[in-house]
């Protein structure tokens, strides 16, 4: 199972609970453990307007109606590519317009004003319309809706002032609202007259529309010829998967594949990373992979002892061992494509020693039993025993524990019964868990933070909002609520000649607006992060 599809998997759970360099002759291979950046010389060669790219991937869809499903699976070849939103993320994690060509928000930041893009059709010929996007809006909210995203979307209203003009009523002011519906598939347009096929023909506007799909084995995608804009570089893009991933590799080595979305263990980058037929193209996600502590448990009650674990591991040791060396060493919960960002990831620098001073101070001089629970995921199976070696070695006795995701998910998630164990949280902009009351890590705080982030999101300017969330990120890594790791990296391998493929998995699309083969791809998408 890819990671796209691990963390999703993930997001399923919270919210259904609580809810690549495309210019240039380059491989991208590993310099240093957390800064890929070797370059070797590979061939473009002529751009090939009739082309076919066949991307293989291992988790085929359930459906390919993305507001019936949170699986990463459906957004990786129908969100942005497809169906398309008012305002969508670029690779960068910039927040871009699309459907809509601007936008305006009200001095209380609680109405969005969008201007809606003139000229631009769903792919079976019908107009775009403002009376569209209300209904499509609409939609997340209706009764019965199952959309996987509604408690991100907290609207009131949605109006139409003119046939190309939409009024969104938030139900409180939220500087995250505009990411959410940039971010999440429910924010795509949609033809109402096609609801009833999008799980197996959706209608869009994006750059291809979906031709042919074969149950387990293939999704075919051909260039939408009614596309408002600059016509897909790739005429045909398939999407193969597969159930085993050296099968999968070993397609591409034989060439009836030429892209691998994102490899599902990083010794697999080992097959191409020296060979000037592929390039190897790493970016990061929003995954935050982390020792989640159980902050009621005995011991790890105490803030001197969670400090202590966070002092007792080697971060840059656990990226080496679980990710193949690739990999951004993590302070707390946010990536750098949050606009809150902060790199506290030296704040509990390596030191042994100071671990074992402070589990003394803490009354734990002996140590303590310290169970972590490992879903079967390779991140956490490979961390989990250096995490345990680094953890024995100050004293704390560890014991691993693995589970299926069924039972993490009922055992650890949902019913709290854990001690410690090793998950990547890859929700986007998930700061909120923090404040989010009987969330599974128990944290004390929870109330606090919870008022924190309700001020900053009332906050009248954005450099307010900012500063409110960075106090609250001080805030939980002063208090060690976890032991966050390191950033999850996407890894993504092509043949030589591919071009303008997404650097990043900042969104749960496989972006393929610039795919193709051969050529260079235009400045702006390299700016983009293509």
């Amino acid at each position: 199972m890819k990671a796209r599809d691990k963390k999703r998997l993930y997001v399923i759970a919270i919210l259904g609970i609580a809810l690549l360099i495309g210019v240039g002759s380059y491989s991208i291979g590993r310099s240093s453990p957390t800064n890929p950046s070797s370059k070797t010389t590979a061939t473009l060669g002529k751009f090939q307007p009739n082309s076919t790219v066949t991307i293989g991937s291992e988790v085929f869809p359930v459906t390919l109606n993305p507001t019936a499903n949170a699986s990463a699976a459906i957004d990786e070849v129908i969100d942005y590519n497809v169906l398309q939103h008012l305002v969508e993320l670029d690779p960068k994690g910039a927040i871009i317009p699309v459907l809509a060509t601007s936008w305006k928000v009200s001095k209380n930041n609680q109405v969005y004003t969008f201007q809606i893009r003139k000229g631009v059709r769903f792919s079976n010929g019908d107009p775009l319309t403002a009376q569209d996007v209300v209904f499509s809006m609409n939609r997340v909210f209706a009764s019965g809706s199952t959309y996987p995203y509604g408690k991100l979307f907290d609207v009131s209203s949605v109006t139409a002032q003119g046939p190309y003009t939409v009024s969104v009523q938030l139900i409180q002011p939220s500087w995250e609202w505009l990411f959410n519906l940039a971010a999440y598939s429910n924010g795509v347009i949609i033809d109402p007259k096609t609801v009833g096929t999008l799980a197996t023909d959706p209608i869009g506007t994006g750059p291809y529309k979906v031709v042919s799909e074969v149950n387990n084995y293939s999704i075919t995608l051909t260039r939408n010829q009614r596309y408002y804009g600059p016509s897909a570089r790739a005429k045909n893009v398939i999407f193969r998967y597969f159930s085993n991933p050296s099968t999968e590799d070993a397609a591409l080595e034989s060439g009836q594949i030429q892209v691998i979305d994102n490899l599902g263990t990083p010794s697999e980058v080992s097959l191409f990373k020296d060979s000037p037929r592929y390039k190897v193209i790493t970016g990061p996600t929003n995954g935050k992979v982390q020792l989640t502590l159980n902050n009621s448990y005995g011991p790890l009650s105490n803030v001197l002892v969670r400090r202590a674990i966070a002092y007792a591991t080697d971060k840059k040791a656990i990226i080496q061992v679980a990710s193949g060396g690739y990999g951004t060493p993590l302070g707390s919960d946010s990536v750098p494509a949050d606009p809150y960002y902060l790199n506290l990831s030296n704040t509990y620098t390596y030191n042994p020693t100071k671990a074992k001073a402070l589990l003394i101070k803490a009354g734990y001089s002996h140590g303590f039993p310290l169970t972590i629970t490992l879903p079967p995921y390779p991140y956490a199976q490979l961390a989990g025993p250096l995490l345990a070696s680094e953890l024995n070695a100050v004293g704390i006795k560890v014991k691993l524990s693995n589970v299926q995701w069924p039972l993490w998910i009922s055992q650890v998630f949902e019913g709290g019964n854990f001690q410690a164990t090793v998950i990547d949280h890859a929700e986007a902009r998930d700061i909120g868990n923090y404040g989010t009351k009987g969330y599974y890590w128990h944290y004390s705080g929870t109330a606090q933070v919870s008022k924190m982030l309700a001020m900053a999101n009332s906050a009248p300017t954005q450099k307010q909002w900012v500063a409110g969330y960075r106090a609250v990120l001080r805030k939980i890594t002063d208090a060690a609520v976890n032991d966050w790791l390191y950033i999850l990296p996407q890894i993504t391998v092509t043949s030589s000649n591919i071009t303008g493929v997404p650097t990043s998995g900042y969104s749960e699309s496989f972006n393929l607006s610039y795919i193709g083969v051969g050529g260079k791809i235009s400045t702006q998408a390299t700016t983009m992060g293509f």
